[in-house]
């Protein structure tokens, strides 16, 4: 005689476990549905390697650096993490003359960070920066020599980063000339530094996040942890954190700053305590040439000559503006506000009055770029410091200027 089996009925904790696994997998298949997605849009978007690793990585002696080979659609950085489409041999080639160009976002060649107020927007190709017009212009002139215009630029550096750089990455390329490019990173850090003696190390941005890497013992550390392996490798996890925790300068749209500012600023324009907010600020202008000076002397000692230049600022602009750079002007007043505006209307001309006095003093050379642009309406602004394919171009003309003809003979010269 045959029996049937009659199925047993399943335990409450087994339904509970069954659901469970269910709703697992459901949220998985959901959750890789939306990387493989954005994934996909990103590659077109970005370029197909953008995906594989972000653009700057941690570093021991710099706090981070330019990821080596990192590559989108716009930036391509080389196998040493300089942004390039060349390699850069460490052996240089008889008859070059290697140029590296240091400084910060601007430098590197940063899109412009107010998008919501540029209906011009766009990205920067390697080809539109200050480095790759600067080689054009001294390849084209002076064909006697192989020209090397290398961008070594890293966002958000500043100059005391450069000490580290220099040694730790630099010096076996073996240079011959090395430009400085700096200014906003700086003048942002004297301006914001709270009151008391200036310690640019101190200033150094992400300080929390290196010490949640290398120190992980908290539970927000772990967060940090995980949040940055997940951003290194999710494409979905990047895209959320980017969504829900915008930067205040990536936000144009905000209320931030509805005072009216004066143009200028006066000192009596500031209530008392920014008054003396401002005083202190301005006893730092020192540390700017002082920072030069030390650089000069460590690249004396290894035979390098040196030309230091700052950056332009919007905000202190007297060019014909266009649409678009009238609107990033009046913004960056509003966000800035009363303190910060007098700081760059007198702040920052006082630092460039001290480092002409300073390299006519130390023999080194030294250009203000304030006024590269005083002649031209075409815009050259992207946002309050970075600069459009125009602007870079008209950047490396002006250092051209200045090289030509002393220190383009002496490099010359140099390359036998």
């Amino acid at each position: 005689m045959r029996y049937s089996r009659r199925p047993q009925a399943r335990t409450a904790g087994g339904s509970t476990v069954y659901i469970i696994a269910v709703n697992l997998a459901i949220l998985v298949v959901l959750l890789g549905g939306a990387e493989f997605a954005l994934r996909a849009i990103q590659a077109r978007r970005l370029g197909p390697e953008a995906m594989r690793f972000p653009n700057t990585m941690m570093d021991r002696w710099t706090g981070w650096r330019n990821t080596p080979g990192y590559k989108r659609v716009d930036i391509r950085h080389n196998a040493a993490g300089f942004r390039r489409d060349e390699e850069t041999a460490m052996d240089k080639p008889s008859g070059t003359v290697r140029i590296f160009l240091l400084g910060g976002s601007t430098a590197y060649g940063s899109e412009g960070l107010f998008r919501d107020l540029d209906p011009d927007w766009q990205r920067l190709d390697n080809r539109d920066l200050v480095d790759a017009n600067l080689e054009r212009l001294l390849r084209k002139n002076h064909p006697e020599r192989h020209w090397e215009v290398i961008n070594a630029a890293t966002n958000e550096f500043r100059m005391h980063q450069h000490f580290s750089l220099i040694p730790a990455k630099l010096l076996a390329y073996k240079p011959d000339f090395m430009i400085f490019l700096d200014g906003h990173n700086d003048l942002s850090g004297l301006m914001d530094a709270p009151a008391g003696d200036y310690n640019p190390y101190d200033q150094t941005p992400h300080e929390d996040l290196f010490r949640a890497m290398v120190y992980p013992k908290t539970f927000a550390s772990w967060l940090v942890v995980n949040s940055t392996w997940l951003r290194n490798n999710s494409v979905a996890w990047t895209f959320l954190q980017d969504r829900f925790t915008p930067s205040g300068f990536k936000v144009a749209s905000d209320t931030h700053g509805t005072e009216a500012i004066p143009v200028p600023v006066k000192l009596t324009d500031l209530d008392p305590a920014q008054q003396q907010q401002a005083r202190d600020r301005m006893q730092r202008a020192v540390y700017y040439p002082t920072m030069a000076k030390r650089l000069q002397n460590e690249l004396r000692f290894e035979g390098i000559p040196a030309l230091f230049s700052m950056q332009p600022e919007l905000i202190l602009s007297v060019k014909p503006f266009s649409a678009a750079e009238k609107k990033f002007a009046d913004y960056m007043r509003k966000i800035s506000g009363r303190r910060n505006v007098y700081l760059y209307e007198n702040l920052r001309p006082e630092i460039s009055r001290l480092m002409a006095q300073t390299a006519q003093e130390q023999g080194f050379v030294f250009v203000d770029l304030q006024n590269a642009y005083d002649d031209t309406s075409e815009k050259t602004f992207t946002d309050y410091c970075h600069l459009t394919p125009k602007g870079n171009q008209l950047v490396a003309q002006r250092l051209y200027a200045t090289m030509e003809p002393r220190i383009i003979a002496e490099l010359i010269a140099r390359a036998n």
